[in-house]
């Protein structure tokens, strides 16, 4: 079974997101530090990722039996830390560094309608200005096309028809802008819930779904370049993270089900 499966499942398990390559004390077979997996924590839970690299070594050396343990170790780990003052206060502060900011204060729209227009004059004196630099033989031209762009903002700016047509451009992008943020807003509360025990129930619950009807005994076959593909062609079109808890085995998967479904029945007070 190869080691960087093996830990992206284990990601998968407990909050499907940094699994038990991160423990110190329970986990110090690991070889990883406690302040490394603190840092990673709140990364990989809003992420639905893990650096799979932490615990390369130490879970492909281990059997499958000593696996199951370091599972329920990390596992174990992984609960406290989410229920630290530490880990809150980490997770509300990438939860605040996230946030969408909210729109500076515009002006009205009239005020914004006068600073156009005044952005139009201004940039037909720099032109004007512009052309009194040019050639002589080039100036006639250039001279007819800013006299070609004055009657057209004159009109412009005598037309009400064209006035409300402006107002209404300049509303309706408020208005996108506006319905844009609260949009953000609404993805930023569902990536980051007030409350992070509903984030690790979702990665808990994704985690025992995938994981419900793996075929253990699935045959394997190489295929081109050295690649293992399932006999049973339907297994190809499974989800990864089935293949990872195939890969992982019964014993691990076994494991890591019993400690998330008991996790997620605290979670959800049953």
């Amino acid at each position: 079974m190869r080691l960087r499966k093996v830990a992206i499942l284990l990601a998968q398990v407990s909050i499907l997101a940094i699994a038990g390559a991160f423990a110190q004390g329970a986990m110090s077979s690991l070889g990883v530090q406690e302040d490394e997996a603190k840092r990673q924590m709140v990364w990989s839970l809003t992420s639905n990722r893990v650096p799979v690299s932490l615990a390369a070594k130490a879970f492909k050396a281990a059997e499958s039996s000593v696996r199951v343990k370091l599972v329920q170790g990390a596992l174990a780990w992984i609960k406290a830390y989410t229920e630290s003052a530490a880990f809150k206060a980490d997770y509300e502060k990438q939860r605040a560094a996230d946030k969408p900011a909210p729109s500076k204060p515009q002006d009205t729209i009239d005020a914004e309608l006068a600073k156009q227009k005044a952005e139009r004059r201004k940039g037909l004196e720099d032109m004007k200005k512009n052309v009194a630099k040019m050639p002589p033989d080039m100036r006639p031209k250039m001279e007819e096309t800013v006299k070609q762009m004055e009657a057209m903002y004159a009109k412009q700016d005598a037309d009400p028809q064209m006035a409300a047509l402006m107002r209404q451009g300049l509303e309706a992008q408020r208005a996108a802008d506006e319905k844009s943020y609260h949009e953000r807003v609404a993805q930023h509360e569902k990536r980051f819930p007030a409350d992070p025990r509903v984030l690790i129930a979702q990665r808990l619950q994704a985690f025992l779904d995938v994981s419900r009807d793996v075929d253990y005994s699935a045959q394997l076959y190489a295929a081109e370049r050295g690649k293992m593909k399932f006999v049973n062609a339907a297994y190809e079109t499974k989800p990864e993270n089935w293949k990872l808890c195939f890969r992982a085995g019964k014993p691990t998967v076994d494991a890591a089900r019993a400690f998330a479904l008991a996790w997620l029945k605290e979670i959800q007070g049953k």
